[in-house]
C-alpha cells in the first residue's frame, strides 16, 4: 500500500518527535538517533500493513525503534569509533543551557535503567508494556525502575528528587 503525501507528511509529523527522542535515550549521540529516526520513518512509510488501532502503530513504531537502536549499537562500524569528544580529550563537557537537569540525570544512568525509566515517565508506557518492548519480564522492569529512581534521587538529591520520583 502506498500513502498519498499527505498522508506521509502526517505520518512524518506525528512520528519524528517521538522516535527521535526514543533513539536519542538509546544511543546517547543526536547524530545516531536521526539516522535511527530516519530508517524508522522510511520503514513505517513501506510497511505494507495499516494499522487500524492507534496503540497497535505507537507499539509498533516503538519496537521498531529499539530494534535499530539495538542493529546500530551491535554493528561493527558503532563498536570500533570514538567520538570527537574522546579524541579531543575534553577535559570538561558543559551542558547545553536550558535542558533539564532531570533528563540530564535519567540519559546518565546505566542503560537498563535509562531505558525502562524512559519509557515509563517520559513515553507514559505500563510496566507490562515496557517488559514487553524490552524483552524482559515485568518484575524485571519493576526492578530497573526502583534502583533507577533511587539513583536519580541520589542524583538530583534534596527535596528535588524526592518529589519527582516519588509514586
Amino acid at each position: 500500500m502506498t500513502y498519498t503525501r499527505q498522508e506521509a507528511e502526517a505520518l512524518v509529523e506525528r512520528w519524528a518527535d517521538t522516535v527521535l527522542r526514543v533513539a536519542y535515550t538509546w544511543t546517547g549521540n543526536p547524530q545516531d538517533a536521526q539516522d535511527v529516526c530516519q530508517t524508522v520513518l522510511l520503514k513505517l512509510l513501506t510497511c505494507p500493513e495499516r494499522f487500524p488501532d492507534p496503540e497497535r502503530r505507537r507499539a509498533w513504531v516503538l519496537r521498531v525503534t529499539i530494534n535499530c537502536c539495538k542493529d546500530l549499537k551491535k554493528s561493527a562500524w558503532a563498536r570500533k569509533r570514538v567520538s570527537l569528544e574522546a579524541a579531543a580529550d575534553a577535559a570538561v563537557t558543559m551542558p547545553e543551557a536550558g535542558e533539564s537537569p532531570v533528563l540530564e540525570a535519567v540519559l546518565a544512568l546505566p542503560e537498563k535503567y535509562r531505558q525502562a525509566v524512559y519509557l515509563r515517565y517520559y513515553e507514559e508506557y505500563g510496566v507490562d508494556e515496557i517488559a514487553a518492548l524490552l524483552g524482559c519480564r515485568p518484575a524485571q522492569v519493576s526492578t530497573w525502575l526502583y534502583r533507577g529512581k533511587a539513583k536519580l534521587r541520589t542524583m538530583l538529591g534534596g527535596s528535588y528528587g524526592q518529589e519527582c520520583f516519588s509514586d
